[in-house]
């Protein structure tokens, strides 16, 4: 099989997923990334590419819908 080097983990949800290459995070499926055949973290891969999130997260006092 071709992913018989990924070692998998069982999530807090009891999910199986991959376990990041080099944090041993234990991670579902849906939130890993894959660099060179290996999953890792969303951490690790911003630390590894300089990724930065596309989005900003701000505190508001009050919902957007309440504005």
């Amino acid at each position: 099989m071709p992913h018989q080097h990924v070692p998998l983990g069982l999530t807090e949800n009891g999910e199986l997923g991959p376990i990041c290459h080099y944090t041993g995070k234990i991670m579902t499926f849906g939130e890993a990334m894959v660099i060179n055949q290996h999953y890792v973290c969303w951490e690790y891969y911003q630390k590894l590419t300089g990724a930065t999130p596309s989005t900003k997260i701000t505190k508001l006092n009050k919902p957007f819908y309440n504005k």
